[in-house]
């Protein structure tokens, strides 16, 4: 099984919803998860299609979601809910990839201007296939006086959400409480439409994040489970989830976390371990 799939619903991903599908059906997957980015339009999208005619096995309902606490910003992983009314609360709480990303732009801009941070304010843009963090990143790079300013490289900007937006030491950190959800507010809503929540990808925040906070968080909040298999985890970590997950209680989950960029394959790994 492959639980953590994205297809261009996401604003990073490449493929449609029937693309994928067929592509679970050829790589032999018994079931998957469309895990979109604040949106579970793609289950709405499958109710309401001949799904059999793409893929044989079985779909499971999901979505990444974008949260807050505390100004830490991590992700969860819904799954095996009704979709049409939790799709309701996400376009309400979310809005659309534009409106989101416009939002996240502007006051990325501001910071900027605060700083005295030299950029193009007319730099183009696709907001529904670019992350502004990424757009912002590629603009203000290009500037080499900026690297003083901000006190980094301008080299790489493939994870300057994980590694300089979402850190309270940086310039240009932003507390996502004004955009992202609450983990009082995705459990509420998941789990009163029949489904879990699982702490996604403990190891992929870089140094935005403690792992241990955040793994004692999920135990706290009572979250369902955590996903263990992720192609960011090492092999030693994914042994340390699964005994976490054992002394717990908690359900393990897993996926490739595919977007459909170059080098990614969705995955069948038997030894995932899911609820029946």
């Amino acid at each position: 099984m492959d639980l953590h799939i994205h297809s261009n619903i996401s604003a990073d991903g490449i493929y449609s919803v029937e693309e994928v599908l067929t592509f679970a059906e050829r790589a032999g997957i018994d079931a998957i998860s469309i895990t979109d980015h604040n949106s579970a339009l793609a289950h709405v999208l499958i109710d309401n299609i001949n799904k059999e005619k793409y893929y044989g096995g079985k779909v499971i309902s999901g979505m990444e979601i974008d949260v807050s606490h505390n100004g830490v910003t991590f992700e969860i992983l819904a799954y095996d809910f009704d979709a049409q009314p939790v799709q309701e609360w996400a376009t309400k709480k979310f809005g659309t990839v534009t409106h989101r990303q416009t939002i996240i732009r502007d006051k990325l801009y501001e910071l900027m201007d605060k700083y005295n941070i030299k950029y193009e304010k007319d730099f183009p843009w696709n907001s529904q296939q670019e992350f502004a963090h990424i757009n912002v990143y590629n603009n203000f790079s290009r500037f080499t006086e900026n690297a003083k300013i901000l006190g980094i490289e301008l080299i790489d900007g493939s994870d300057f959400y994980r590694n300089s937006t979402t850190n309270k030491d940086f310039k240009l950190y932003l507390d996502m409480s004004f955009l992202w959800a609450s983990v009082d507010e995705v459990k509420k809503v998941v789990h009163d439409n029949g489904g879990k929540i699982f702490l996604a990808h403990p190891y992929g925040y870089k140094a935005s994040v403690d792992v241990n906070n955040l793994l004692n968080l999920a135990v706290e909040k009572s979250f369902d489970g955590i996903e263990v298999y992720h192609p960011k985890h090492t092999q030693e970590q994914i042994e340390f989830l699964e005994n976490f997950c054992k002394d717990n209680n908690l359900l393990m989950s897993g996926g490739s976390d595919f977007h459909g960029k170059d080098g990614e394959r969705l995955i069948n790994r038997k030894t995932m371990k899911f609820w029946k």
